[in-house]
């Protein structure tokens, strides 16, 4: 059986189109669009648009905000804060990387802290836009409220997966990382307990404290964790 292809225009148009008619304008509807399509073709197919159906019905429920821009709360030369107000996390990546953009050309860098943002999907899919413009890029996000991640030694999730992504441009083909601080993804976790796959190792613990691949600890009672980058014998 051949698997269907499609090409990266008609993705994105299909995603663009439910993203519109969901309620998104043009401009949003188009920047998570590009994202997830750009996500998938870089392989991290977990958090490309595998995410739509999610995203599309975070928007019905009204948990992902439609309308509006960011609240500014605090704006320096070289570092701005913004409330997200839960929009949707590329648009509000891909704007905050366009302020950035033009402060830098006069201060040499900028941050941009985007508080209350809705999920940013791929972190490695934003970095070219910065390397094609002879810039480098630093992305890191977290999610407090998601915690699954258990410190050294630990058995709590304290912490998320908190990724975090690097680009540089060289002389050729730019230098991109995408990485988290964890053995493992939440996407891919929970992708494999859906399936009723196990991890390639023993990535997770359970709550007793006993190394697994078996993602369902993650979704038991009491729950397992995820182990921080490193594993169990040299987590960090």
């Amino acid at each position: 059986m051949t698997t269907p292809r499609y090409s990266y225009s008609a993705l994105v148009d299909f995603a663009r189109t439910l993203l519109a008619r969901s309620g998104l304008d043009d401009a949003k509807a188009a920047a998570v669009a590009e994202i997830l399509v750009e996500g998938d073709l870089m392989g991290h197919d977990t958090h490309g648009l595998g995410l739509l159906g999610p995203y599309l019905d975070e928007l019905a429920a009204g948990r992902m905000e439609k309308e509006g821009r960011p609240t500014v709360l605090a704006d320096f030369p070289a570092a701005v804060t913004w409330d997200g107000r839960r929009l949707p996390g590329p648009w509000l990546v891909v704007e905050a990387m366009a302020l950035a953009t033009e402060r830098a050309a006069t201060q040499g860098t900028c941050t941009v802290v985007i508080r209350r943002s809705h999920h940013i999907a791929c972190l490695a899919a934003y970095l070219k836009r910065a390397t094609d413009q002879g810039l480098m890029m630093v992305l890191t996000c977290s999610d407090p409220t998601g915690a699954s991640v258990a410190p050294h030694g630990g058995l709590d999730a304290v912490f998320t997966p908190n990724p975090i992504a690097a680009g540089f441009p060289t002389t050729g083909v730019p230098v991109l990382m995408d990485v988290s601080t964890s053995t493992t993804t939440n996407g891919l976790t929970g992708r494999l307990h859906k399936e009723g796959r196990k991890l390639p190792a023993d990535w997770l613990v359970d709550a007793q404290g006993v190394p697994t691949n078996d993602p369902a600890v993650l979704f038991a009672n009491p729950k397992g964790t995820i182990l921080p980058l490193g594993g169990k014998d040299s987590g960090h």
